[in-house]
């Protein structure tokens, strides 16, 4: 029986469509599988070209690899019959293509702005052949809405003519720090910009850019201070690079609504200086700082990413968030007393612990961790990740045991990724002498081993137990009453790790959830 081609009874605009979001290589073999497809592709409203593989093994040179490619993109931009072109995309690795083909790169940029480009997207890799030279035409392209240039260089040597430019992304651009910045203050109607390691950069000024919402900055290493100057400004994102930088806002930004800092050089009064000039601030990630005090005191504040070092996590931490939601800790050690003293728990609704490459938890006693768990109970969802290696860290001694508070009761989910623990029957008892969650479930990177070990024990606990008589507080086996694994899909992966000969290269596919029912 003949097989039906329903692909190319499609409507023209919707196979043009189609054709749009494949690379442009692939569109080019589709021609010769169907006919109906060669005229559509003179047609498409986009290219992308890449050119970044290792030469074939047929053509030691790769003359004739080089020339076909050439030869497709002359070919594709001569016969297009659109009169504008939404996108031109090139990825093209310089040592591959020659640098006696740099001019047909020129030509390609300018067919499509012949054509009055929308999105101009050029990426360039030079390991050997040097930098390309951008062409200055491109600055003239008024139909231009985003506009990203990687690894090329260029001069501003005329005005730039860029009236329609909307997003403008700078990354691994070697150039003058003068031309960098007449390019963006050049730009008034730009909403998003992005610069990343623009090794001439040395000081950023951004200023009457009315519509600018989003700004990041990233590893740029030379630059020493960035002026801001944007009232509309909503998302700002700043990666140090290897000096001090000075962030200095020239008018508060009332409308930011999220801050990202990794900055290992930034200064208490800096910081404080920072978080008062965004009232409205709803999402704040902190990462890579080396402050010892670092306070917090937003009202409005909703989530708070926070990744300390081990300096960082011996400091103060004082928060003061009362309408704070989420709060992400990544950290060698956990500053629980200086959160718990301080936090604002009101309001909060999920908090994710990480706990990473540590060998000493101390720190993660029973009664810090206990008065962490009971101010955190009203919380729907509640995330430890736990990387323990020394077993003198998990056991509970005996002689504490009789004097014990009672563990946290009412916790409505605790989410565990456990990895790395080699005793897991003490991690075990550790975690139900702390709290007894509603809802325990183990995220797919947590050791097989581990879940094994606690299913059994779940499973083959005593309905009598006899070895907590003489304590006033007596241990998880005595309290727990009903054990249900949670769902199909939890069950399946329980079955499949139980009967599992050996485990070693065995891995976790889906999240599995227990529901715990305990007595009172």
């Amino acid at each position: 029986m003949e097989e039906i081609d329903r692909i190319s009874q499609l409507p023209e605009d919707v196979l043009i469509r189609i054709l749009s979001l494949v690379p442009s290589k692939e569109v080019a073999r589709a021609k010769l599988v169907s006919k109906s497809w060669q005229n559509l592709f003179e047609f498409l409203p986009s290219f992308t070209f890449e050119f970044l593989l290792p030469r074939s093994p047929s053509h030691e040179d790769g003359t004739e690899d080089t020339s076909s490619f050439i030869n497709g993109i002359d070919s594709a931009l001569k016969l297009h019959k659109r009169f504008t072109l939404d996108r031109l995309q090139l990825n093209l690795d310089l040592d591959l293509i020659g640098s006696g083909s740099r001019s047909v790169i020129d030509s390609w940029i300018d067919a499509a702005l012949g054509r009055k480009v929308k999105q101009l997207d050029l990426c360039f890799q030079c390991h050997n052949a040097g930098y390309y030279f951008l062409p200055f035409e491109v600055f003239g392209g008024r139909t231009i809405t985003d506009l990203r240039l990687e690894e090329c260089r260029f001069e501003i040597c005329g005005d730039i003519d860029l009236p329609a430019l909307r997003k403008l992304c700078l990354r691994r651009i070697r150039c003058e720090n003068q031309a960098i910045q007449k390019l963006i203050s050049s730009c008034p109607l730009i909403h998003d910009l992005k610069t990343s390691f623009c090794s001439g950069m040395q000081r950023l000024h951004v200023s009457e850019l009315v519509n600018l919402r989003r700004l990041s900055v990233s590893r740029c290493y030379a630059l020493e201070s960035i002026e801001i100057d944007a009232p509309s400004l909503q998302y700002l994102e700043y990666h140090h690079g290897s000096l001090q930088c000075d962030l200095l806002l020239i008018t508060p930004c009332e409308f930011l609504r999220e801050l990202i800092l990794y900055d290992r050089f930034i200064t208490e009064d800096l910081f404080q200086n920072l978080l008062s000039g965004f009232p409205n601030l709803e999402l704040l990630k902190i990462n890579d700082t080396r402050l010892k005090w670092i306070e917090i005191s937003h009202r409005r504040l909703k989530r708070l990413d926070l990744t300390l070092g081990n300096l960082e996590a011996e400091g103060i931490l004082k928060i003061d968030t009362p309408n704070l939601q989420s709060l992400t800790y990544y950290g060698c050690r956990m500053p629980l007393i200086s959160v718990i003293s301080s936090l604002n728990t009101s309001s909060l609704q999920e908090v994710n612990i990480n706990f990473i490459n540590s060998d000493d938890y101390r720190h993660f006693s029973i009664l810090h961790s206990k008065e962490f768990f009971e101010m955190m109970k009203h919380c729907t969802d509640i995330k430890l990740t736990l990387h323990i290696k020394s077993k003198r860290e998990l056991i509970i001694p005996k002689r504490l045991r009789p004097i014990l508070s009672p563990p946290v009761y009412d916790i409505k989910h605790l989410h565990l990724l456990v990895y790395n623990c080699s005793r897991y029957q003490f991690m075990i008892d550790r975690l139900f002498w702390m709290s007894h969650p509603q809802i325990l479930s183990f995220s797919r990177g947590t050791k097989p081993g581990f879940l094994k070990v606690l299913y059994n024990k779940l499973r083959n606990k005593e309905e009598s137990p006899k070895c907590c008589i003489s304590c006033t507080t007596k241990c998880w086996q005595h309290y727990l009453e009903d054990v249900q694994i949670d769902g199909d899909e939890s069950r399946a992966e329980i079955d499949r790790i139980i009967t599992a000969t050996e485990l070693s290269n065995i891995v976790m596919k889906c999240v599995v959830r227990f529901k715990l029912k305990w007595r009172s």
